[in-house]
């Protein structure tokens, strides 16, 4: 039985991956003396906000936990955008995760016009990059969809520097996390209890593009969960006139139009109630139905 869906608050995320909020480009080039020479460099990461309008008190995780860096991959391109050696590149951290901010050395090429590309938190220290920047800015990897940042080993994130690499050279990004946090806040308008609920995401992402860019285009349809949905199902209900809110981690959804949109439903019993997420409220003409990286959306619905 279908029952009535009431959205009453839209919140919706600043989307921070943008290319010139994520990278850093060095505003001083210079003729260098000697490129191709191996030389040692600094390198100093921090992350983007993870950027969304509701406060941090009901967030899932505090800051810290959502920036940690557990690996990182360091990816030199030159000015024709060709790859250079990536065989010292990947770094491991021993021990727990580490916090966002990371300063050390690592070796790159003397080169002018480059592009660093920075990319956390792989957990895979084999893996095969693209030989060149667009194929680069095109690639997509695995993400897994999760309700509890405990159960996962990271969030994946890049970010980039451009300019000439030097024995002088100082590097500094911003990381963007790879993945979009959904807050559901469910309110319970019913006169009864919502007992055995069920929550549910579709068209749940499970690939993401690695690099930090706004014009990416609309994911492939093998990007997308096919026959099963993303779901949860809850031993305790929401009693009549109370609200239970529920958080997700998931893929940034880059899509076109409603049919490939993230749907949530939520069931309990026979009722059954269903959204269609997306960046603009539901009432907005030629609505946006992407979900961005490095973003939170928060949607308070009420059921009734």
């Amino acid at each position: 039985m279908k029952k009535k869906l009431h959205i009453i608050v839209w919140a919706l995320g600043c989307l921070m991956g943008l290319s010139g909020l994520a990278g850093c480009q060095q505003d001083d080039l210079s003729p260098l003396a000697e490129e191709g020479k191996k030389v040692n460099v600094s390198l100093s990461l921090g992350t983007l906000s993870f950027e969304g309008t509701d406060t941090r008190a009901m967030a899932p995780h505090t800051p810290e936990v959502e920036n940690l860096i557990n690996d990182i991959w360091v990816l030199q391109f030159n000015e024709r955008g060709i790859l250079l050696d990536t065989k010292t590149k990947y770094f491991l951290r021993e021990g727990e995760a580490g916090m966002y901010v990371e300063d050390f050395e690592v070796e790159l090429i003397t080169a002018s016009n480059s592009t660093v590309c920075i990319v956390a938190n792989t957990n895979n220290p084999n893996l095969s990059w693209p030989n060149n920047l667009p194929q680069f800015q095109q690639l997509l990897i695995d993400i897994q969809a999760s309700n509890d940042l405990s159960k996962r080993d990271r969030i994946p994130m890049c970010g980039y520097w451009m300019g000439d690499v030097s024995e002088e050279t100082k590097l500094s990004a911003l990381l963007s996390r790879m993945i979009t946090r959904i807050n559901l806040v469910i309110n319970n308008e019913t006169d009864a209890e919502l007992s055995d609920l069920t929550v549910s995401l579709e068209h749940v992402p499970t690939k993401a593009y690695v690099y930090p860019r706004t014009n990416q285009g609309a994911l492939p349809d093998d990007a997308y969960t096919t026959t099963e949905t993303f779901s949860d199902r809850f031993s305790e209900g929401i009693p009549a006139g109370e609200s239970q809110q529920f958080y997700y981690y998931i893929a940034p959804n880059i899509c076109t139009d409603s049919e490939k949109a993230t749907k949530a439903t939520i069931t309990s019993g026979d009722k059954t109630w269903s959204v269609t997420l997306g960046n603009d409220s539901p009432e907005t003409s030629n609505r946006n139905y992407s979900l961005y990286a490095n973003n939170y959306y928060t949607f308070t619905l009420n059921l009734k």
